[in-house]
């Protein structure tokens, strides 16, 4: 299934945004605060995140896609992290699981639907 990049945004924050406010709710961050950013991290993440996607696929014609994804994903849930960090005012630790957890649901859920 061949997504555009609204559809994927789409599901993308369907799927992360109620993880991190469930998570950070659990550190008592104000529900509205973590919607907010959690709204901001995957705006701000994912339209660079397919932009890589692109150039990895069609601009460099690589053939090691797996790489790229994985090395891509790795820098969303570092940038994802910093957000979280800060804006949420929790523990590294915390901002962290909150971004791998939300990216690995996502992600998971976009390969599912791709294959």
């Amino acid at each position: 299934m061949s997504l555009t990049q609204v559809a994927a945004l789409g599901i993308t924050l369907a799927v992360e945004v109620p993880l991190v406010v469930l998570m950070a709710h659990r550190w008592r961050v104000p529900w509205p605060r973590s919607l907010v950013v959690g709204l901001l991290a995957s705006c701000l993440t994912h339209p660079l995140a397919w932009k890589v996607s692109w150039w990895a696929t069609v601009l460099f014609q690589t053939p090691h896609y797996v790489r790229w994804f994985i090395a891509i994903e790795t820098g969303v849930v570092a940038l994802e992290a910093l957000l979280f960090r800060y804006l949420l005012r929790v523990m590294w630790q915390q901002a962290f699981a909150v971004s791998l957890l939300a990216n690995a649901a996502s992600a998971l859920l976009g390969v599912w639907l791709w294959l």
